[in-house]
């Protein structure tokens, strides 16, 4: 009996040992497939900006002098627009690291999100002049929201970036907030094609795309970010779509209220 229960014993501690091999070898072959996923999406990401900004600064070394000021202006204006593409998307980088890692440092203060909107749709119209809309009705009055003013700014960049860039031209993409007793939610809303049924479920993973956008440059961390952000401040993110007779997307952010 005893040489059974000895038997059985190790056995059983052979078959654990198997299963921690097996979970550090699955874990090991995600860790590799996100690097390599992360690696190949930066290299293409970074490469598109990379050579308009180095063809632009190779034009205006070989030829400034022979350009017209307003040639030279719109290609010093390129260089500008890649370079802030380039900063969004190693400040992206270094947010799903940090939120990864586990140490998304929060330097909370009394924060009012018209000045938050009013940064986030300034740059947007400043790198999307003419093919969007971007509308602000949020309440004449609202209060103060306790949160980390540099990585609401980021989460509402991504999201707003992100219906800008998964719609068609002509898209009006609104921004509102509703204030209720316990919570402030702002939403991005946009009139575009909605999301497809298939994505909705992982839209706030790592590397999520649509297939009919694989065109649109970015990592597929946009939302991710935002999510990790929200969870940081003890909120949320949701999304909703299609919101109206089958077109639309709704992305609702709800920051807890704190007593001033």
């Amino acid at each position: 009996m005893l040489g059974t229960v000895a038997d059985q014993t190790a056995a059983a501690l052979e078959r654990a040992s198997l299963a921690r091999e097996m979970v550090a070898a699955r874990s090991a072959t995600e860790t590799e497939r996100v690097r390599n996923t992360l690696l190949a999406s930066v290299s293409h990401d970074f490469r598109t900006p990379l050579s308009s900004i180095l063809g632009s600064a190779t034009s205006l070394l070989d030829y400034g002098d022979k350009l017209e000021p307003e040639a030279q202006k719109d290609l010093l204006g390129q260089i500008k627009q890649e370079a802030e593409a380039l900063d969004d998307m190693v400040r992206n980088l270094l947010a799903i690291t940090r939120i990864d890692a586990g140490a998304l440092e929060l330097r909370k203060d009394w924060i009012d999100i018209h000045e938050i909107v009013g940064r986030v749709v300034s740059a947007a119209r400043r790198q999307q002049p003419l093919t969007r809309s971007i509308e602000v009705e949020l309440p004449r009055e609202m209060p103060l929201v306790r949160a980390d003013p540099t990585l609401v700014e980021q989460a509402m960049t991504n999201i707003v970036a992100n219906a800008i860039a998964h719609t068609p031209e002509g898209t009006r993409v609104t921004i509102g907030a509703q204030v209720l007793p316990l919570q402030v939610r702002i939403f991005v809303l946009d009139d575009g094609p909605g999301i497809p049924a298939e994505l909705m479920p992982r839209l706030f993973e790592k590397f999520s795309r649509a297939r009919q956008s694989e065109q649109v440059q970015g990592a597929g961390l946009g939302l991710a970010i935002a999510k990790g952000i929200m969870d940081a401040h003890s909120g949320s993110i949701v999304a909703e779509s299609p919101v109206k007779k089958g077109r639309g997307t709704r992305i609702v952010l709800t920051f807890p209220r704190g007593e001033a």
